[in-house]
């Protein structure tokens, strides 16, 4: 026996047939609302006028007569509480009408097409509820209908739900308001959770206020956006991007991670001090303390040339200030860098050095504990620089990114020797002495010491290798002797103004106990010395 209702010899549906059909329909709907209340899966037929709201779609004034997918029928125009999203009838009353339409549906004068509205994807019966419902029981997969599409900023897909739903109409809001669809048409911010655009529109309008400050004029909201994606919104994802922070975020977007940055942001400014950019804090949230060796790689090999963008310096209160912060300032200025800037003394002075050298600067006011608010800080930079003092001694091996210690009038390094054992560490103050070759045109000289020449030039061969990948030249040194007092002595003959150095034999531990050649030079050599 047929499922659905029987069928004359001339294809027609008897009327009782047709009420037999309509009541498993009804059955149908109230399993599955007993089925979705279990489940909490509810997906109610959709309201055209509130999705129309919501979405500020605008209807055109055309329609055209097509054959639409039953499927992406999702909504009505007044009855949407009358059926399931399946289109089952949800009301018993229903029942002589829809039989009337199912006997019509298989008549010989048939039906006319039905009137539908789009928006986006997903279709609303403006009329022919009944039809739809009928058509999807008798397992129809298109049905003939007239079509009037909406416009929208949004796309709304017939599987939409009602969290999407909201979603939707929270974008459209969004693009309405900063029309960042019109103004920078491949622009593409999406999130997932209610309530992120008004928090975009947030950061926008704080945008604007800081443009008004800074250019002591009334700025456009046109202009505010397309500044704020272009200076802000574009350089944070590229930093989400470039450090791999979408890995593990498979569910959300680019938007929300930019967000989630911005969160961050502010808790660090409170925690730290500092207002760190979105691609600042990215890097510190997710790099090592050394570069990969791929990215190593494309440095080395033309594909980039900043190596620093924050300077992180720590001053004590001593004689050792004025060269760390000098050196500091250089490297900013130099790179074009942001400088923070931890001091205990009365930032005035250097505040005005910085703003004529035309860096941008941000200090804080140190507690006393320097080597620990360095420390807690060092990830958001890519470069330390401090006074040859106590603290700078205390983080030779904790810091992660390079300490440069500045010595006695030194300046930006123009001559560098690279103290090399082989060693990981080591490797990293070699990479950074080829960076320095190629990028600021300094002089190298790389140096071991051992025990024979011949085991010097065996640990040699593997710096003089990794120099000519690149195409970057050397002189290459062998000392036999006190290891610190030999590094100092060639660095003096090689006429260089800083000591690179990694690593030199020791564990960190032990040389965190007995002090170990670092500290060794550190206390010798008068010039700056870089550890990685």
């Amino acid at each position: 026996m047929p499922e659905w209702g029987a069928v004359s010899d001339h294809g027609e549906t008897s009327y009782a047939s047709a009420v037999g059909d309509f009541w498993r329909a009804r059955r149908r709907a109230t399993l599955r609302a007993l089925v979705g209340s279990l489940t909490r899966a509810k997906h109610p037929l959709l309201s055209f006028d509130d999705v129309r709201r919501k979405l500020q779609a605008i209807e055109s004034q055309s329609s055209e007569l097509v054959d639409v997918p039953i499927d992406a029928i999702v909504g009505s125009v007044g009855r949407y509480n009358d059926f399931t999203r399946e289109f089952f009838p949800r009301n018993d009353s229903d029942e002589v009408r829809w039989s009337s339409v199912r006997q019509a549906m298989t008549g010989q004068s048939g039906v006319p097409p039905i009137e539908l509205y789009r928006i986006g994807d997903a279709y609303f019966v403006r009329d022919g509820n009944h039809r739809v419902s009928v058509a999807r029981q008798l397992g129809n997969r298109t049905i003939q209908a007239y079509v009037t599409p909406l416009n929208t900023r949004v796309r709304l897909r017939p599987d939409t739900s009602p969290d999407e739903l909201i979603l939707a109409a929270e974008q459209a809001d969004f693009l309405a308001r900063t029309r960042i669809d019109e103004l920078r048409p491949e622009a593409s911010i999406e999130v997932t959770a209610p309530g992120k655009y008004g928090q975009l529109l947030e950061h926008i309008r704080d945008h604007r206020w800081f443009m008004g400050l800074e250019h002591e004029r009334e700025i456009s909201k046109d202009e505010a956006v397309t500044h704020w994606y272009d200076t802000v919104y574009l350089p944070a994802v590229h930093a989400i991007q470039q450090h791999g922070l979408m890995r593990g975020f498979d569910r959300r977007t680019v938007t929300d991670l930019y967000l989630w940055l911005g969160e961050h942001r502010g808790q660090l400014w409170r925690d730290l001090g500092f207002s760190l950019p979105p691609e600042t804090v990215a890097a510190g949230l997710s790099r090592g303390p050394a570069l990969t060796p791929a990215e190593r790689h494309r440095l080395l090999s033309g594909e980039g040339n900043l190596l620093v963008g924050d300077v992180l310096v720590g001053l004590e209160g001593g004689a050792s200030d004025r060269h760390a912060f000098s050196l500091a300032l250089d490297i900013a200025r130099s790179d074009g860098a942001r400088l923070y800037v931890l001091t205990p003394v009365d930032r005035g002075e250097l505040a005005d050095e910085a703003r004529e050298a035309g860096v941008e600067a941000q200090f804080v006011t140190t507690s006393g504990r320097l080597a620990e608010e360095v420390l807690d800080r060092a990830a958001f930079s890519d470069i330390v620089v401090m006074g040859n003092t106590a603290a700078a001694q205390g983080l030779m091996r904790r810091s992660p990114r390079p300490l440069l210690v500045a010595g006695a009038g030194a300046g930006l390094p123009r001559n560098v020797l690279v103290a090399f054992d082989g060693l990981r560490r080591s490797e990293d103050a070699l990479f950074l002495g080829a960076w320095l070759h190629q990028q600021r045109d300094c002089a190298l000289s790389v140096v071991t010491i051992a025990g024979s020449a011949a085991a010097g030039e065996r640990i040699l061969a593997r710096a003089r290798a990794y120099l000519e990948r690149y195409e970057a030249t050397a002189d290459f040194l062998v000392g036999s002797g006190p290891v610190a007092q030999q590094i100092v002595k060639l660095a003096g003959e090689a006429g260089a103004d800083t000591i690179l150095m990694g690593s030199y034999k020791h564990s960190a531990w032990l040389e965190s106990v007995l002090g170990g050649v670092p500290g060794e030079v550190l206390g010798l050599w008068p010039g700056n010395v870089l550890f990685t």
